[in-house]
């Protein structure tokens, strides 16, 4: 868009409140604006809701350049229509008025992250990783589509009142026809939230999201981008070669952050390990272990641990191959500069990183032959070092079982999510046999039991004097007439109907007594009870098989 379409686009944006667009939405005031549009809180004269309008400053009638922008903001309001998500802001309409396109969206009533963090400071850590956990999911499900964020940032990230978060503005996502949300010669997004490979001209896949979701998660935990110089070449050059100012204050979330944030997108965390440890730094624990250094992870042989995450993570690229074959737009921050930077510093960088790999093979393998001479078998003879056990039953200071004592089952575990507008749902194809020890545990998301008129809530439902509300409702719509309305319900049944739910709440644990199917609902019957419900909960199941 050049500059005086945005200067035209603010003169029709500053025309103010009042106006009924598309004969629906009346605007009331206006929320903020940046570059590709005017965000305006409205309301709904057919639904009677609020709703946020945003009105993008490209004309629907024009040349070849403003087609293209049109084409653009169109493909941005479906891609987030295509992602069902409690934490993706959601999309009700797109519509057109006065030569103009706007995208009706859902109204979050909560600030920013950025203004956040700008208005009360640093987050506590594990309130962070909580938030984190969500915007994975929600990246996860972005990526699902085929789609690229490329934008996440805490000004992105919006927080309802009840603390969670959505993530929003796909403004300059990339869909899976390759073009690119830029303007010509410039960088879409913000220098210090942008991914290595973005700067640099490497492939841009979903890593490059998580990147930039780790840069996000640091600031909102230290109040500073980790990456932010006096000037954005300054900024540039820190992304692309040097290491992140990771303060200590960072806590638990330190080890998953830090493996987010590596130079290599192949060296980063997949994922399913990052969802493993932010559950864990939400939890208040680092659990650095789980998470394999950079070098080790790039030597190790593929039958490892580390080196099945990381197939998963090329796997799951795979299945997003679209975006390895984009170009890297160009630069308005001289990205020349950046360019011959990169050139200069690459094979010195690469020579590092080559010995560094070659150190940590030579001393994985010295290592491994010292250990096994010591207990007088030769490297790499399986059967010599089986044979060779400990007389005392120990070894490095670690207590071995008994010789045939069969080592515990590791639980199995899958995620699963509960939709609001469902009776009960499976939640694992994981079959349950009797002795197995199962738990459900709440992962994020919110519903309602009657939309829009109802708030949202979680999974253990309406507070008491909000579930009073509906007393008129509760014999004739309550599953479980002892818990409130919205609270996440689940029955082990062995074979038949009628089993007693329970209310899991955040989490849940029992020991099945016989083979059967997990089944989770919200507190909301099915007789045309839960056609106006909204929203859908995520849950973790794991099964741990009994001896």
């Amino acid at each position: 868009m050049s500059g005086s379409d945005d200067q035209q686009g603010a003169a029709y944006a500053a025309q103010g409140a009042g106006r009924v667009i598309a004969g629906r939405y009346r605007l009331t005031d206006q929320l903020g604006r940046g570059g590709m549009g005017t965000v305006w809180r409205a309301h709904d004269q057919l639904l009677a809701r609020d709703v946020a309008a945003k009105e993008l400053h490209v004309f629907t009638q024009g040349d070849e350049d403003h087609r293209v922008w049109l084409r653009r903001a169109v493909r941005e309001a479906r891609v987030v229509a295509r992602v069902p998500h409690p934490h993706v802001v959601g999309v009700h309409d797109l519509v057109e008025y006065e030569d103009r396109l706007w995208i009706v969206m859902e109204l979050i009533d909560g600030p920013s992250l950025a203004q956040l963090i700008a208005r009360s400071g640093p987050l506590e850590p594990t309130r962070v990783a909580a938030l984190g956990l969500q915007l994975l999911g929600a990246l996860d499900a972005v990526h699902a589509v085929g789609a690229l964020h490329r934008d996440v940032k805490p000004a992105n990230v919006l927080l309802r009142r009840d603390g969670s978060a959505v993530l929003t503005d796909f403004g300059i996502a990339v869909l899976d026809d390759g073009e690119l949300h830029t303007n010509s010669g410039e960088f879409a997004g913000s220098a210090e939230y942008m991914a290595p490979e973005r700067i640099n001209g490497g492939d841009v896949g979903p890593a490059s999201d998580l990147w930039s979701l780790a840069a996000t998660l640091v600031t909102a935990a230290t109040g500073a981008s980790p990456f932010r110089r006096k000037v954005n070449v300054a900024t540039l050059h820190a992304v692309a070669y040097e290491e992140p100012n990771l303060p200590p204050q960072l806590g638990p979330l330190l080890p998953v952050v830090e493996a987010l944030l590596r130079k290599a997108p192949e060296e980063r965390l997949s994922l399913p390990d990052a969802t493993t440890a932010l559950r864990h730094a939400a939890d208040g624990g680092a659990e650095t272990r789980s998470l394999p250094s950079a070098a080790v992870r790039a030597a190790i042989p593929a039958a490892t641990p580390a080196a099945v995450s990381l197939a998963d993570a090329e796997t799951r690229t795979h299945h997003h191959a679209l975006w390895a074959d984009q170009a890297a737009p160009t630069s308005r921050y001289d990205a020349e500069t950046a360019s011959a930077l990169m050139r200069r510093d690459t094979r010195r960088r690469d020579q590092r990183v080559l010995g560094w790999v070659v150190s940590a093979v030579a001393l994985l393998v010295a290592g491994t032959g010292v250990g096994l001479f010591l207990a007088e078998a030769p490297p790499f003879d399986r059967t010599a070092q089986a044979d060779a056990g400990d007389p005392e039953g120990q070894r490095d200071g670690a207590v071995s079982p008994p010789a045939g004592t069969p080592l515990p089952p590791t639980p199995v575990a899958n995620d699963s999510v509960v939709h609001g507008t469902e009776g009960w749902q499976r939640a694992t194809e994981t079959p349950i046999e009797a002795g197995d020890t199962v738990t459900v545990r709440f992962t994020s998301g919110q519903w309602t039991v009657d939309d829009p008129e109802m708030p949202l809530t979680g999974p253990d439902g309406y507070d008491p004097e909000t579930d009073q509300k509906l007393t008129f409702a509760a014999a004739d719509c309550k599953v479980n007439e002892s818990a409130p309305f919205g609270a996440l319900l689940g029955r082990f049944t062995e074979g038949g109907e009628g089993e007693e739910s329970h209310v899991v709440g955040n989490q849940w644990t029992f020991e099945a007594t016989a083979a059967g199917t997990l089944e989770l609902r919200i507190n909301d019957g099915d007789d045309g009870c839960v056609t106006d419900n909204a929203g859908d909960l995520s849950v973790t199941v794991s099964v741990a098989k009994g001896a």
